[in-house]
């Protein structure tokens, strides 16, 4: 797993910011709007974050470069034809109560980014079944021991969430845009 996906580091600066928020409700958010088609430049995508990490102090630059990494590894993954998305959660060392509570929070995530971009036309049946699904996900209480079928279960719900997303991105992107292509440029 690359380093812009390193729960920890993202961890720390929340604890940095005395942020109100959650690491995976930051992802959650991000990939919310990138999955309902919305594309952020760095300086927008970084007021966003400020508002979900909903911390005391500023922003530094180490921080800002992590937060702009994790950007655009996210709308890479998502854009790519290798369904291999990858969500910011800690990692299997981690004890499955800490890793349900945090998929739980990127799904809430999910749905605040998700929520917030106005698209044109109804969504399909499938996709607003998985925003549904997402909601369930995201009211989950842990209090889970650590067995392999708990860890069965986890793996399980994260491989849908994973894929859900995958599912929405591709059916709210603007049919004008290809999506492997860049921009045009203003020059």
């Amino acid at each position: 797993m690359s380093a812009t996906f390193d729960y920890d580091r993202v961890d720390q600066m929340f604890t940095e910011q005395g942020a109100a928020g959650f690491p995976a409700e930051l992802h959650g958010h991000l990939v919310g709007r990138l999955s309902a088609g919305s594309r952020l430049d760095h300086t927008a995508w970084l007021d966003a974050a400020r508002e979900v990490i909903d911390g005391r102090g500023q922003l530094s630059e180490a921080d800002k470069v992590l937060l702009i990494q994790l950007h655009d590894a996210s709308l890479a993954q998502l854009a790519g034809s290798g369904f291999d998305l990858t969500l910011l959660l800690p990692d299997d060392d981690s004890t499955i109560d800490r890793r349900t509570l945090a998929l739980g929070q990127w799904c809430e995530g999910f749905l605040g980014g998700f929520g917030l971009v106005g698209r044109e036309g109804e969504l399909s049946e499938e996709a607003t079944s998985v925003l549904a699904d997402f909601a369930a996900i995201a009211q989950v209480q842990a209090d889970l021991e650590e067995s392999e079928a708990n860890e069965a279960d986890f793996m399980e719900v994260m491989e849908y969430v994973r894929m859900a997303v995958l599912l929405l991105f591709s059916e709210c992107q603007p049919a004008d845009k290809p999506q492997d292509q860049p921009p045009a440029s203003l020059h």
